[in-house]
């Protein structure tokens, strides 16, 4: 259960991540830094890689790295917005929940992914 949970969740994810990293960069008109924007490309492409390429146990470590990933890059972009230079931003306002929202989730998909892994060890 909480295997198929955490599966549903990494693909939702990912298919949100890329179409609002896609819309927030077109909007705004903020594709410049790369490295800003490609690392949430790598984190759906790896999250989608565990869910629909890997299997088994090695399934549960590309989504333990993908979790881990997300959830680094996601506490990183919402401190450094949480720094008074950050928060000069236009546009703070509207990614700050989103930085959160991400976090939460990755935290979440993190967490669901070391249960279904101990729960499948002690079996």
């Amino acid at each position: 259960m909480v295997k198929n949970i955490n599966l549903v969740l990494a693909t939702l994810y990912s298919i949100i991540l890329v179409l609002v990293e896609t819309i927030l960069n077109t909007y705004w008109n903020d594709w410049q830094y790369a490295p800003l924007w490609i690392v949430d490309y790598l984190i759906a492409l790896i999250l989608l890689s565990a869910v629909f390429v890997f299997k088994q146990q090695l399934q549960n470590l590309i989504l333990l790295l993908g979790w881990s990933f997300s959830a680094g890059v996601t506490y990183m972009a919402l401190f450094i917005s949480l720094d008074p230079n950050g928060l000069n931003s236009e546009d703070i306002e509207g990614k700050l929940p989103l930085f959160v929202l991400a976090l939460l989730v990755s935290i979440i998909g993190l967490v669901s992914t070391i249960i279904d892994f101990k729960q499948k060890t002690c079996l």
